[in-house]
Parts: C-alpha cells; sequence; structure tokens
C-alpha cells in the first residue's frame, strides 16, 4: 500500500514539472511580456532581442510551454485542420484603442505570430513585419 502512495506521489511531482518552462527560456523576462497585455506598454518591444535569442528553441515545443512563457494571446486564429495562430504584440497600435474585448479586426501594429499544428505543437514563429535583431556576434 506505501509503495502505491509513493508512486502516486511521484508521478504527480512528474505531471508538475512537465508544465513548467523549460531551463533554456527561463532568461527570457517572461513576467514583464505577460504582463504588457497586447504591447502598449511598450515593454514588449524592449524584449524583442530577447525574445529572438529564444524564438527557435520555441519550435516543437507543447502549448502549454507557449502559454506559460508568453501568457494568454492577445489574439488568436483558428485555421483548417486544427491548427492555430497566437497573435502577440509587440508595439503600440490601434489594439491600444479598442476598449472592446472582442476586437473583430487585427491592428496593423508588428506583432509575433505563433502557429501551433494540430497536436498543439509550435511549428512556426515569426513576425508581422521582420525585425531585425540589435544583438551583434562578439568578434
Amino acid at each position: 500500500m506505501s509503495k502505491r502512495i509513493i508512486a502516486t506521489h511521484l508521478l504527480g511531482l512528474l505531471l508538475l514539472g512537465a508544465c513548467s518552462v523549460p531551463d533554456t527560456l527561463k532568461d527570457f523576462d517572461s513576467d514583464s511580456w505577460k504582463s504588457d497585455r497586447n504591447g502598449c506598454e511598450n515593454k514588449r518591444a524592449e524584449l524583442v532581442d530577447d525574445f529572438e535569442l529564444i524564438r527557435k528553441e520555441l519550435y516543437g515545443k507543447k502549448e502549454y510551454v507557449v502559454r506559460n512563457l508568453l501568457g494568454k494571446p492577445d489574439s488568436e486564429e483558428l485555421m483548417e485542420r486544427s491548427q492555430r495562430i497566437y497573435f502577440y504584440y509587440i508595439e503600440p497600435g490601434d489594439q491600444c484603442q479598442q476598449t472592446d474585448q472582442r476586437r473583430t479586426q487585427m491592428s496593423e501594429a508588428n506583432r509575433v505570430q505563433v502557429r501551433l499544428n494540430s497536436v498543439g505543437k509550435v511549428s512556426e514563429v515569426t513576425y508581422y513585419r521582420p525585425v531585425v535583431a540589435e544583438t551583434t556576434k562578439a568578434e
């Protein structure tokens, strides 16, 4: 009986650990990103270089990792075959003036677009308008 209880507790701990953000993504300032809903406070714009460093690591990650790291998307589009695109604004725009919670049109402001395939894994991470990262390699 006690082995069964221990096994149950171990399984619970494993499942809790599986829902967190991988160590390779923990240096990203997730809290600042999440607190700048719709990119209206320009905090996300300041994090673009840091985001660019982890962008390629998001490929293949599950949806819960994206939501834990970047928070609830500012907008979402359902595509055919159960694919989805999450949108995260990275600069202020028309979305900051809209008061309606159910936005019907996307703003022209730049945004990160995270495409999730039908099994809930990241298949593409792009920008609405490409961003040139300011990070330079040390010579």
